[in-house]
């Protein structure tokens, strides 16, 4: 389990790279399946959401550019195992997403590699990305 939370590791490296700090989903609104901030503005940069019951605990990591999804985006299961990931292009998924609907992986790697090829989904490729 995560104790120290995904969020709070970006907040800090994107401070010492001089970038702009993940911002809490929860600050923004969803107008016409936009993000927007407070102003109304489509919102661009990281983004996270914690667990309802743990602050500490991320539950979705990614970015936003004009207030669409782009770029990785990553949900974890309760216990931080990756529930499912994949990128986005201007709100698209694109490329390779891989889904684990089991919080708990199984012990063989040989029923491991079946789970993960069957919770595989191919996406149009991602623009810019080969």
């Amino acid at each position: 389990m995560r104790l120290v939370s995904l969020a709070t590791l970006l907040f800090a490296f994107a401070a010492s790279c001089g970038g702009e700090p993940p911002r809490d989903l929860e600050e923004l609104s969803v107008v016409d399946s936009l993000y927007v901030d407070a102003m109304g503005s489509p919102y661009t940069g990281p983004v996270f959401r914690s667990f309802p019951d743990s602050v500490l605990q991320v539950q979705i990591e990614g970015s936003l550019r004009d207030g669409l999804w782009e770029g990785e985006l990553v949900v974890y299961h309760a216990n931080g195992r990756v529930r499912y990931m994949g990128s986005f292009t201007s709100g698209e998924r694109c490329g390779p997403w891989t889904e684990n609907a089991d919080s708990v992986a199984v012990e063989s790697v040989y029923e491991q590699l079946i789970q993960e090829v069957e919770s595989m989904g191919l996406y149009p490729p991602c623009e810019g990305h080969q």
